[in-house]
């Protein structure tokens, strides 16, 4: 049945508040039918409790019977490639296998042995930015050179600019299959490099561990779009010290508050809907809705960290909030692996940032800041696509 009167999906929101369209969907219901952005039925998760069920329930994954007429979120070949037909439970057992390839990578004692080079790394692209006058976009100048840099350094990549220019046209939202092959292509290459002459990244333990080429560009390649948002993850955090200075203060006043204010920033990092799509295996009753094997279920980690019902006051940043129990990086099985080097990121970047900023501010009205929108330009992982900030001048020393 097509319901042509469904809420569409697809305008981006304001950073710092809930979507409009979704606070009255989650006002309506826990679990909501809507149209995605390319015009295909979905349910839309909005409430956070019914999210962590879901992220839980078996009888939802990357599986379709008939992938290449199924429900779509977006027009995107690296999407495309993540739904197989394959049987569920054998889906469920190769999502784990790419998972222990990868987890001893991403553990804590790995993560906080970056920290030196994730900070000398903020404190060089930050020093640039700062010989600049102001107003400057961080977001061009500083989030996604920094962000890229450490990406490369992890996987094994020596150009970050080039390996930038390769994502762009893969991420973007209408790209063909070409482009993901070309990620592909170029992150074998890497794997075969490594092999001959390994160094000290990802992509050379991988091919110690022997792997193939082809495997090891795809758990690259895995790794690569699950670390997309970071860079925008970095510049919604700087924007959010920028528009509330008493909380600037709060940290710089008291820099123990700072794990807490980087959990904060990462809740209200996302203003507009984003989900990787999944599908039911068998029909699931939930939240008084039947979902329908086969369906697409639009899982919005971003959108339920405002949800009310858990969070007092929803659209206030407020460092000191305890409990924060968003699900902003997911839940079980699907929880991100990458997490704590993007908590690592931020809170490096905020560490070394707001005691040298310490009046930064908008330059523009939050409401104007450019998005990755406009679904001829929306990219995976889109968000913030410019972030113009000033700050007064030091005072000149007598």
């Amino acid at each position: 049945m097509v319901h042509s009167e469904l809420p569409t999906l697809g305008e981006p929101g304001c950073l710092g508040q809930l979507n409009p369209l979704i606070r009255q969907l989650r006002d309506s219901g826990p679990i909501v039918r809507v149209r995605t952005p390319v015009g295909d039925e979905a349910w839309l998760v909005t409430r956070l409790a019914e999210l962590k069920q879901l992220l839980l329930d078996d009888r939802l994954g990357t599986t379709h019977p008939d992938p290449p007429n199924r429900a779509r979120y977006l027009d995107s070949p690296m999407l495309d490639l993540v739904v197989s037909n394959q049987d569920p439970a054998e889906a469920h057992r190769a999502h784990q296998a790419l998972r222990s390839n990868l987890t001893p990578y991403f553990s804590a004692k790995r993560i906080a042995g970056m920290r030196p080079r994730v900070g000398a790394v903020v404190d060089e692209y930050l020093d640039a930015v700062l010989a600049k006058q102001p107003p400057i976009d961080i977001h061009t100048e500083f989030s996604l050179p920094f962000s890229y840099q450490i990406l490369c350094d992890l996987l094994g990549i020596a150009d970050p600019a080039e390996y930038q220019v390769v994502l762009d046209r893969v991420s973007r939202v209408g790209a063909g299959l070409g482009q993901a092959q070309e990620l592909f292509r170029y992150l074998s290459e890497v794997a075969k490099r490594k092999r001959v002459q390994p160094g000290d990244d990802l992509a050379s333990a991988l091919c110690q561990s022997g792997l193939p080429n082809d495997f090891v560009g795809a758990l690259l390649a895995f790794v690569t779009m699950s670390y997309q948002v970071t860079p925008h993850s970095i510049s919604a955090a700087i924007a959010l010290f920028a528009m509330n200075p008493d909380q600037h203060k709060l940290v710089l006043d008291d820099p123990e508050l700072l794990p807490g204010a980087v959990g904060e920033a990462v809740r209200m990092s996302k203003f507009a809907e984003s989900a990787l799509p999944r599908y039911a295996s068998e029909d699931i009753e939930i939240g008084g809705v039947t979902i329908r094997a086969g369906d697409l279920v639009l899982c919005d980690h971003g959108s339920t960290a405002f949800d009310d019902r858990v969070f007092e006051d929803p659209e206030r940043f407020d460092v000191t909030r305890s409990p924060n129990p968003h699900l902003v990086f997911s839940h079980g099985i699907t929880y991100c692996l990458g997490a704590p080097l993007a908590r690592l990121e931020i809170s490096e970047v905020l560490a070394r940032l707001l005691p040298r900023l310490p009046t930064m501010r908008l330059a523009i009205p939050v409401s104007d800041i450019p998005v990755s929108g406009g679904m001829s330009e929306r990219k995976l992982g889109g968000g913030i696509a410019q972030l113009p900030i000033t700050w007064d001048p030091p005072v000149p020393v007598a």
